[in-house]
């Protein structure tokens, strides 16, 4: 994989807003050049204006502006075993945005899922991310082994020509559990 890529999969036109968005500067600057640029990188040169309209949804969205707030990482590469076990298998990825919020006792992470796909309505949108809730969970589970920090939230963030619409995994430590049971039957550990 080329430099940025590693843990890159999907359409091209998502590859080139994560891409984007990876580098892109928070205060919704002229982000033109970058669409562009992404854009004739993976081959959607076509497809500038959609990828520009879906950076700025995403720099527009409640999550990035409190991610530009606070320290935050872009691109977070995590690894981690799943569960307290030696035979536990290593989890490795790339989180799109994570930043720093306040916790009842000490800041806690809040991870960001951008999501590119074409979405009809609110109940296919809550559809999708019940079908992305076992992978947030599991960057959330990663984050916490590899950074020590609580996770509060993984919102995944749906991005469209009107917008973007945040969904938070509900019951997110339940989610976890279930992610580090699955591993547990998956290993035998």
């Amino acid at each position: 994989a080329r430099p940025g890529e590693a843990g890159r999969h999907g359409t091209a036109v998502g590859r080139a807003v994560h891409g984007a968005l990876e580098h892109a500067p928070f205060d919704d600057a002229d982000v033109s050049a970058l669409a562009r640029e992404h854009a004739i990188n993976e081959g959607v040169a076509e497809e500038v204006p959609r990828v520009e309209t879906l950076i700025r949804a995403a720099l527009a969205s409640d999550v990035v502006r409190a991610a530009a707030g606070a320290r935050h990482w872009r691109e977070l590469y995590v690894a981690a075993p799943l569960v307290d076990d030696p035979g536990s298998p290593v989890v490795e990825g790339f989180i799109d945005l994570a930043y720093l919020d306040r916790g009842p006792e000490e800041p806690e992470l809040v991870i960001v899922d951008y999501k590119t796909d074409a979405v009809v309505d609110d109940a296919d949108r809550i559809a999708k991310a019940s079908r992305y809730r076992l992978q947030g969970a599991t960057y959330a589970l990663a984050a916490e082994r590899s950074t020590g920090l609580t996770v509060q939230r993984v919102v995944f963030c749906f991005l469209s020509g009107d917008g973007a619409v945040e969904v938070d995994i509900q019951d997110l430590p339940a989610a976890m559990a279930e992610v580090a049971e699955v591993v547990r039957d998956m290993t035998g550990v």
